[in-house]
């Protein structure tokens, strides 16, 4: 009786062992009942003759715009997002996730001229060195924190880059941005700074 007892008493300890480092390490097993339906059982096989589908292919016909010489286009006035294109200005950040961050900046490098040339770097995309900036989760979370180099004052301009991403292992990330292109950062014009809030 007693040879019978122990291997199971060691099975169950062995398993109880399993279950314990299971829950250590935050595994967890899922299982999912398939219905009959997804898989097809009870369903005949598709027949091998389709049934052609006619795909539309795309088009697009511009819509025709009538200029009129004699009298001028009315003109809108420029909404805060679009004259915030062409701004310089310092760049605000506001952490306010809960994860530390790196905000790392790809700034453009000034248009130069080639004297040799003659001509412009101007329709290329030269970018100089990147710079980034750490945050600790909720660092200028409640009016965001002024951005400088070390050679100086930060002015961001229209094309340049910036990326959030977290430093904790997360995995996140947020961005990237194009000043003055997409949604954030978003130009202040009392400030006349670039805020980026982080959420």
């Amino acid at each position: 009786m007693k040879l019978k007892l122990y291997p199971a008493i060691i099975g169950v300890l062995g398993i109880g062992i399993i279950f314990l480092l299971i829950g250590r390490f935050d595994i967890s097993i899922w299982m999912e009942p398939i219905p009959s339906e997804e898989t097809g059982l009870d369903a005949p096989p598709p027949s091998s003759e389709a049934v052609p589908r006619e795909v539309p292919s795309p088009s697009f016909t511009p819509a025709p715009v009538a200029v009129s010489p004699a009298a001028p286009a009315a003109s809108v006035g420029p909404s805060e997002e679009n004259s915030a294109i062409a701004q310089l200005g310092n760049l605000r950040v506001s952490n306010q996730t809960s994860h530390p961050v790196r905000v790392a900046l790809l700034a453009q490098s000034p248009v130069t001229t080639s004297a040799s040339e003659g001509s412009s770097t101007e329709g290329t995309d030269t970018y100089s060195e990147p710079v980034h900036w750490d945050f600790a989760p909720g660092e200028g979370s409640a009016s965001g924190l002024l951005l400088s180099l070390p050679e100086g004052e930060l002015q961001l301009q229209q094309g340049d880059i910036l990326v959030v991403f977290a430093q904790d292992g997360s995995r996140q990330y947020w961005g990237p941005y194009v000043v003055g292109k997409t949604v954030r950062p978003i130009w202040s014009s009392g400030t006349e700074e670039w805020q980026l809030i982080v959420q």
